[in-house]
């Protein structure tokens, strides 16, 4: 998930912007965090409910998964009588009631003029020293119009700026795009959570009997993590152009034993290994690309049309190219994380997924239920109370005071989502369920932690949300 040299941050060690702070509050065991809105069944094409006003959610969750098209019975026509009917007196026509008006669209109100300055101040301060070349995000408040910023440069040689429409690598949020898409197998029987790996491909990894897809979208499988292994990541920027099959990942990491057998009790390891396997069953059991069964349960449903798994699709539009410090890092094929970080979008495409998850669209309350099942994350990657569960974070945004001095309620800055780091660049999708607040960001500068940025974004919406 990190950007280690040229690609994941290493897990004990991250370089802070100076004059930021971030901190995790408590995340505790396995509890779950029901959905905001009504699940309702996802449809072959729909827009994404972005400005739905979510409900306050209880400290359990319960997702689901409904990927039924909407049916629409066709009425036949009356046949035409083939005699000349006797001509008949004209009816008085007389009204059975008042027509009903057609109904209401949910207001949606101007996002804040103060609000929009303030995040765009905080995206300018980001980028002022230039360490940081450029950053994007966007902000969705439940009942507002989307916001968007962004700052800086997405190219230094080039000189070309970050925009609002730039894309960005989105480094390990995709893994939850992968999660979404196994969920929505597992609804459909296609996958058993307790399926053993070997059902799928045997002896492809050590303990593969004993492996389960449970383990392996929580990462409580043990297995090495390619990902931080500087020496194989190296292979992928010694041919940028070579496009890796996903077994070889796999392949690679049988070299190493595993940290602790497959659900060991209080056992916890992030390991990419495990999604780029998830994308490699889900591939086997629909017998599609991953990139397929994306578009067809997630970009095209919720209207992302600025989104691409990449290198299957070909990114159209501008794109940011990835820094580490002063090296540009940007050249390595996206194929070497397959399921795993491979997926360049814009942040405004982010946050419908966010928001798609949210609300209901992509996932039934029993799989939004299984989602939000919590193991400890053991305190990895700077988030001290970091929850896992099959395929989302759960952390907690330090935040300060509202307008008015007071101390923020903790579960307005509980975030659930995923951060990212890979190929120069950083990125984070958070949603607050208690609010329905979510935000998404991207820097194209891996020798930092989004969650900065992140806590500082966060930080302002609740401030001005509190004023009102």
């Amino acid at each position: 998930m990190q950007d280690t040299s040229n690609h994941c941050w290493p897990k004990r060690c991250l370089v802070v912007l100076t004059g930021l702070f971030v901190s995790a509050c408590a995340v505790s065991g396995s509890p779950a965090i029901a959905p905001t809105a009504p699940a309702t069944a996802r449809a072959a094409t729909a827009a994404p409910a972005t400005t739905a006003a979510p409900t306050v959610l209880p400290a359990t969750v319960v997702p689901s998964e409904a990927p039924t098209a909407t049916q629409m019975a066709t009425a036949t026509a009356a046949p035409m009588p083939t005699a000349t009917p006797t001509e008949l007196p004209t009816a008085t026509v007389v009204p059975s009631s008042t027509p009903l008006p057609p109904p209401t669209a949910p207001v949606v109100q101007t996002f804040s003029p103060e609000l929009a300055a303030e995040l765009q101040r905080i995206l300018d301060q980001i980028v002022a020293d230039g360490t940081t070349p450029g950053a994007v995000a966007s902000v969705q408040i439940p009942g507002y119009a989307p916001w968007s910023g962004a700052s800086g440069l997405a190219d230094r040689m080039q000189k070309l700026p970050m925009t609002t429409d730039t894309r960005v690598r989105i480094a390990s949020i995709s893994k939850v795009y992968t999660a979404v898409v196994v969920l929505q197998l597992i609804e459909e029987g296609l996958i058993a959570i307790d399926a053993p790996l070997s059902a799928f491909f045997p002896g492809l990894v050590p303990n593969a009997d004993q492996i389960t897809v449970h383990h392996l979208l929580t990462h409580t499988t043990g297995l090495y993590d390619y990902v931080e292994d500087r020496n194989f990541i190296n292979l992928g920027y010694s041919a940028p152009s070579r496009v890796w099959a996903p077994s070889e990942m796999v392949a690679y990491t049988n070299q190493f034993k595993p940290l602790f057998a497959p659900g060991t009790p209080g056992a916890w390891d992030y390991s990419s290994t495990n999604y780029v396997i998830l994308g490699m069953i889900a591939e086997q059991v629909t017998g599609r690309t991953l990139g397929q069964e994306m578009r067809d349960r997630i970009f095209t449903p919720l209207g992302m049309s600025e989104t691409y798994f990449d290198p299957e699709d070909v990114v159209e539009g501008p794109r940011a190219r990835g820094y580490r410090g002063e090296a540009d890092v940007f050249a390595i094929s996206l194929s070497i994380v397959f399921a795993t970080a491979n997926i360049v979008s814009t942040t405004s495409d982010i946050v419908k997924f966010g928001q798609g998850i949210q609300n209901g669209l992509l996932l039934s309350p029993a799989m939004l239920e299984l989602l939000y099942q919590f193991e400890n994350g053991q305190g990895q990657y700077n988030m001290p109370e970091l929850g896992y569960g099959h395929g989302i974070m759960r952390n907690q945004l330090y935040v300060g005071p509202d307008a008015y001095g007071q101390p923020q309620p903790k579960a307005a800055s509980t975030v659930v989502g995923h951060i990212g780091g890979f190929g120069g660049f950083r990125s984070a999708l958070w949603t607050a369920p208690v609010n329905g607040i979510t935000i998404a960001l991207g820097v194209n500068q891996g020798a930092t932690d989004p969650n900065i940025l992140a806590t500082r974004v966060f930080d302002a919406v609740l401030r001005h949300q509190s004023k009102q």
